[in-house]
């Protein structure tokens, strides 16, 4: 079966105002009628799926394939169309706020005109960062971010968009282009940040970021505050929806997303002025890696099992660069060399960190304060950065701060890292690496789902000091800047072989999953290969209530990890919805990461990544959450 997750973003809200209006409806949220219509829906879902908004259809298959299984699963096809034409009807009953909407999956098709994959390229441009989903036209009612489980069984990121709600969009703003590229950039916030997309979760959060997000690209395009504003302040409601909050919060996001985008490069920011749009800076932010094209979407489309994180795309190939090794920095003198000329130094300017801030997507892998790198070092690394988090989506961005704002450099890392967004929410594959000059100092800060393969290893910190030395015996800064750069691709070498989408949408699939493969291997004959093993160290999604924070470590039926709780995190028992505990070992960053905290007696959806531990009840290590009630 395939699988699809959308999530009506920004037009959620938009549309849902927009249709409200037009058919003279006295509520933009769910009324007593749209109750009627997908509470029994949810319930049922809530039986089938624990709680996931689902439908499922089955992608077309090759003609001779179809001929070899048609006599063996003549009954199993039946029931699986009946079920599919049954999930797809809900699919179409009810968006994710609980309005009632209709949605035609099986119009998702490749898009016939280049106006929408040309608004996106242009938008993608100016993010400094590699595109992680493709392009479709669609029935959706607006706009949309959407998560299709392929053909290859790895989930992929998807942006769908209607023509005509953008044309109608033009004609309710009185305005052809900004509207438009304000809400297709809030979708791509939501891709590049890695949210969730949980029926169910804490939206309101993530649709703040993408509001931030959007205002914050549209400054370096070239609108004006009123212009990246227009969209939202003409068609979301005053009134805080259930998953979208009303138009004053929505407003005020942008605006914090386009101060900040004006602030970073030191122009005066009124509200009214006019920013002329600049190509972006070449080579710091490279082009993207793959064409900004419209993706085919199966015609047979289905519905969502539930917090899927996706792979990025793969349309094109995206090749893995050549990372550098740890000597390849070094350049030993050459007397008979004419001296080399650097190039002036680039200066950025890490935004103001507050623990209130609403978190916003870095638009850079590479942030100099100072001015120590020598140019080709950071060009170079910048390139890498970018081709590396297109091709293994892995996001390492590298600070050389001149102020650490008040804090050490550790945290000046973790809440960089929180309000720019480093890494995939879901699935916390990120790394921020800071230097302080002035203070002498440095700092890191690792995802949840990369501190196990740095549990005991301090070579990154290692590879940082050793810059900070070099300047202290006398080394000329921007001559040494190597030596940080090396730090950020230790990490990369590290963590290119892991995967980084949820192999298993639940717990119940991991569990057959893992009987299978002990089974196998209690059989095999061979050496235990983790990189073709298909439990080890893969991504799940656990759907669960917090029993307890801080479990009993003599609990035999529990077998709580201790040594594991001290490096990598506290364990946490959990409890699935037909009643088996999970233990979770829980890094004291994810909380600090994550929009809204763990509470005992709350049900969440977890993702989690596989441990080698193998007695008492399945223990994982969390790498992200969403509340589910």
């Amino acid at each position: 079966m395939r699988t699809v997750l959308l999530c009506a973003g920004m037009a959620a809200g938009s549309l849902l105002a927009h249709q409200a209006a037009a058919a003279n409806s006295t509520s933009l949220w769910p009324t007593s009628e749209d109750k009627a219509i997908c509470d029994p829906i949810f319930s049922k879902l809530d039986q089938a799926e624990q709680g996931t908004l689902v439908a499922q259809a089955e992608l077309p298959k090759p003609s001779a394939e179809k001929e070899v299984k048609q006599d063996k699963a003549k009954t199993k096809e039946a029931d699986e169309k009946e079920l599919t034409n049954q999930l797809s009807a809900m699919l179409q009953a009810c968006s994710y706020d609980g309005k009632a909407l209709k949605v035609d999956a099986k119009a998702m098709k490749a898009s016939t005109e280049a106006e929408g994959a040309a608004a996106v390229g242009r938008i993608m441009r100016y993010t400094g960062l590699p595109q992680n989903f493709t392009i479709m036209e669609s029935d959706v009612p607006n706009a949309a971010a959407i998560i299709v489980l392929g053909q290859d069984g790895i989930p992929k990121r998807v942006i769908a968009y209607n023509r005509k709600f953008m044309q109608q969009v033009a004609q309710a703003t009185g305005e052809s282009d900004w509207p438009g590229t304000s809400i297709l950039a809030h979708e791509i916030g939501h891709h590049l940040s890695g949210h969730t997309l949980i029926p169910g979760g804490s939206q309101p959060p993530i649709e703040l970021e993408a509001d931030k997000f959007s205002g914050f690209v549209l400054f370096k395009m070239g609108a004006t505050l009123p212009q990246a504003e227009k969209a939202i302040a003409t068609l979301i409601p005053e009134a805080d929806g259930p998953t979208h909050p009303g138009r004053k919060k929505r407003l005020a996001a942008v605006e914090a997303g386009w101060t900040q985008s004006c602030e970073q490069q030191r122009e005066k920011c009124g509200d009214d002025q006019v920013v002329a749009a600049a190509e972006p800076r070449a080579p710091n932010v490279p082009q993207q890696v793959e064409p900004q094209t419209t993706a085919a979407v199966p015609p047979s489309v289905a519905a969502a099992s539930g917090n899927t994180a996706a792979a990025p795309d793969t349309t094109g190939a995206v090749p893995m660069p050549q990372i550098p090794g740890p000597f390849d920095g070094i350049q030993m003198p050459n007397p008979n060399a004419a001296p080399k000329a650097i190039r002036p130094a680039v200066i950025d300017h890490v935004p103001k960190l507050a623990a209130d801030a609403t978190p916003s997507k870095f638009d850079r892998f590479v942030y100099d304060e100072v001015g120590v790198f020598d140019p080709d070092v950071r060009d170079r690394l910048q390139q890498i950065a970018f081709q590396f988090a297109a091709a293994a989506n892995v996001e390492i961005v590298t600070i050389v701060a001149e102020d650490l704002q008040g804090r050490t450099p550790d945290q000046y890392a973790l809440d960089v890292m929180r309000q720019l967004r480093v890494g995939k929410l879901d699935v916390g594959n990120g790394a921020v690496l800071v230097v302080s000059p002035s203070t002498k100092e440095t700092g890191l800060a690792l995802g949840p789902g990369l501190t196990v393969l740095f549990e005991n290893d301090d070579s990154v910190k290692r590879r940082l000091e050793s810059y900070l030395e070099l300047v202290a015996g006398g080394g000329q800064p921007q001559k040494v800047s190597s030596t940080i750069a090396d730090a950020a691709y230790r990490i990369m070498r590290q963590t290119q072989s892991l995967e980084w989408y949820v192999r298993y949408p639940s717990f119940a699939a991991y569990s057959v999953a893992d009987a299978k493969n002990r089974e196998d291997r209690a059989k095999a004959t061979t050496p235990f290969d983790p990189a073709k093993d298909p439990i080890f160290q893969k991504l799940l999604r656990v759907d669960a209530t917090i029993v307890s924070k801080s479990p009993d470590i003599n609990d035999r039926k529990l077998m709580v990890n201790e040594p594991r709780s001290r490096f990598v995190g506290p364990a946490m028992q959990v409890r699935t919805p037909d009643g088996k505990d999970v233990v979770l070992y829980v890094n004291l960053d994810v909380p600090a990461l994550m929009p809204v905290p763990l509470e005992e007696g709350k049900r969440y959806a977890f993702i989690a990544r596989d441990t080698i531990l193998k007695t008492g009840a399945p223990q994982l290590d969390l790498i992200s959450y969403d509340r589910l009630d």
